[in-house]
């Protein structure tokens, strides 16, 4: 089996409904590339029609992996990472809130010596667009802040649901996570900067798409409380 250069892993909760654009122009886009790849749908305990959506959509080179109950999107991220063979690998979300083809901004990124390269709604750049509602802005910057102030100081977003890995980076990180949540990105960059591994942050295009999962109050808080897990994991030596 040829092993693919780029894998990209999509974890869908409940999404019949806006899973499947996504795909399309996640196929599209791809199919004009000249190198192999593979998409991973990891259904994380759907009780809609996500499953039988994406396996009838003819998209090609996916596979889909079905989780036997609702386990966050944290462990439906790692259980795709963790089944994918490619030597790139990337993360997205479902509502392809972040067009596909920025992924080319992040491999370029890591071919100029970043072994992580993560899209950014908070970098200013002249060629991108963030459209989003002030509230998601607002409690983002917040949480963010937080973020920079307790454990990871120097990342401009942390949350953006499109992140790139190298091969090596990717089975370290994720080899090592722990979270289920909504907390897991923070946790990934917190173990691959302690690990040394160099990390870019990209500005990228981004839209918010009505039907988010996220409680921004009360997941907000559960990640602010996973911050302080992460530091006591790491001191204590429970990441080794």
């Amino acid at each position: 089996m040829i092993t693919p250069h780029l894998s990209i892993v999509i974890p869908a909760y409940n999404e019949e409904t806006r899973i499947l654009a996504a795909l399309a122009e996640a196929d599209t886009f791809l199919q004009s590339q000249s190198f192999d790849y593979e998409i991973i749908v990891i259904d994380d305990g759907s009780v809609d029609r996500t499953v039988e959506v994406v396996e009838s959509a003819g998209i090609s080179n996916l596979r889909v992996l079905a989780l036997d109950r609702n386990c966050g999107k944290g462990a439906a991220v790692k259980a795709g990472m963790r089944a994918a063979k490619g030597t790139m690998l990337i993360y997205c979300d479902a509502d392809g809130a972040t067009p596909i083809e920025e992924l080319i901004k992040l491999e370029k990124a890591i071919e100029a010596g970043a072994a992580i390269a993560i899209g950014s709604r908070a970098l200013l750049s002249a060629d991108t667009t963030v459209k989003t509602v002030w509230y998601r802005k607002y409690m983002g910057r917040v949480f963010n802040g937080l973020v920079n102030a307790l454990i990871l100081p120097g990342i401009a977003d942390t949350q953006c649901g499109f992140k790139m890995f190298r091969r090596d980076a990717a089975d370290y990180v994720f080899g090592r996570q722990l979270a289920d949540g909504f907390s897991f990105d923070v946790e990934l960059l917190f173990l691959a900067r302690k690990q040394g591994f160099r990390i870019t942050e990209v500005p990228v295009n981004w839209t918010n798409v009505p039907g988010s999962k996220v409680n921004l109050v009360r997941d907000s808080l559960r990640m602010l409380r996973d911050i302080f897990k992460f530091r006591w994991n790491y001191l204590t030596g429970v990441y080794k």
